[in-house]
């Protein structure tokens, strides 16, 4: 009876990665159609307190391979208490493209957070693709064409991308493959049309699909207001795309302590409640590990228990991997096994932060 068990727990997970793989693989086949005309696009960056970071993410934008006359970047300074916005200002006679916006005080209702900087933002600008990133985020020259270029068909509404995590630490490095992992995940499910994720500060969406939804303004407050805009465009009928390419992503600095880390993935989980059945289905399989893995303990079953962890490291080897390739980062392969280990652990503690619904972010608190 134990082995069957073991078995089981091996099984389940197994199926899990190999839908991912096989969803991943489908979503990165499919061919962008440039279209015929190139559109207008605007860029939108909330900055909230990020005087230390807001200079190098402006240089990327000004050195975008896409043509001047076509082309805003709008900084949207969210109430920052440092020298964000003042920095950022100083910037734009070296980069005529780039307009400075001020936020004096927080939105209400759906407009609190970061959603309501991006609604001002957007709601400013001109472009008939609107792009996003951070203030802590360093795009790629070719980041907006490759963005515009997925929108060739004609029903796709919104366009994510992955962002990948730059730092030398061993915590870093981990970081690293979490979201290299985490994005692939999110593609996959997409292919399948079963959203469970992006990420803000690499997408865009087409005027149209804005529009449609009514922006962030009609859109219930969430914590996680990219999945929130992921979910409101895709019920719209609009469809979706998940790029994985070296010139659609964009670099971000790795989080340096933990307390930032386990935040973070609070707000994540919290976020991730709108999920509904897909939360409940990816907790069952992650939970069939675990009880796998303290059966195997319980009953000193020491092989089974080397055996369940090893197909948990090859599998998301196997998730990893390719994308891994594709942005020439294979040198972060041997940090697969820490990271596993180390998130797998995480899963365990997550739970117990749901308790408290409270979420922080930029200095701000939300209640979920």
């Amino acid at each position: 009876m134990p082995e069957f068990f073991y078995f089981f727990s091996i099984l389940s997970y197994t199926l899990r990665s190999v839908y991912f793989v096989i969803g991943a693989a489908a979503e990165r086949r499919i061919h962008n159609q440039a279209p015929a005309q190139l559109p207008f696009v605007s860029v939108i960056v909330p900055a909230r307190n990020e005087e230390h970071c807001i200079v190098h993410c402006i240089e990327s934008l000004a050195a975008l391979n896409y043509p001047s006359e076509l082309l805003e970047c709008i900084v949207v300074n969210d109430r920052s208490s440092d020298m964000t916005g003042t920095i950022a200002a100083m910037q734009q006679h070296r980069f005529p493209a780039l307009k400075v916006l001020h936020i004096e005080r927080d939105g209400e209702k759906n407009l609190q957070g970061k959603a309501g900087a991006l609604e001002y933002g957007i709601r400013a600008s001109k472009g008939e693709i609107i792009v996003m990133t951070d203030a802590d985020c360093i795009v790629d020259p070719e980041w907006v064409r490759s963005h515009v270029e997925a929108y060739g068909m004609a029903d796709v509404g919104m366009v994510c991308a992955y962002t990948l995590i730059d730092g030398q630490s061993t915590f870093a490095k981990m970081q690293a493959v979490e979201w290299t992992s985490t994005h692939t995940m999110a593609s996959s499910a997409l292919h399948f049309k079963q959203y469970l994720g992006c990420y803000g500060n690499n997408l865009s969406i087409h005027r149209r699909a804005y529009d449609a939804v009514g922006g962030y303004a009609s859109i219930p407050f969430s914590v996680t207001e990219d999945l929130a805009l992921l979910h409101a465009v895709t019920k719209q009928g609009f469809r979706a795309r998940y790029l994985c390419s070296r010139e659609s992503s964009v670099h971000s600095r790795a989080l340096e302590t933990l307390s930032e880390y386990v935040s973070q993935h609070k707000r994540w989980a919290i976020g991730g409640r709108q999920l509904g059945l897909r939360a409940v289905v990816f907790v069952i399989t992650s939970a069939l590990f675990w009880m796998g893995i303290a059966a195997a303990v319980w009953n000193g079953s020491w092989l089974w228990l080397v055996l369940i962890l090893l197909t948990r490291v090859v599998d998301d080897i196997a998730i990893n991997a390719p994308a891994l390739h594709i942005f020439r980062r294979r040198s972060l392969l041997p940090f697969m096994v820490p990271a596993v280990l180390f998130f797998s652990l995480l899963e365990l503690v997550l739970p117990f932060l749901l308790i408290d619904g409270t979420t922080k972010w930029k200095g701000q608190v939300f209640k979920s």
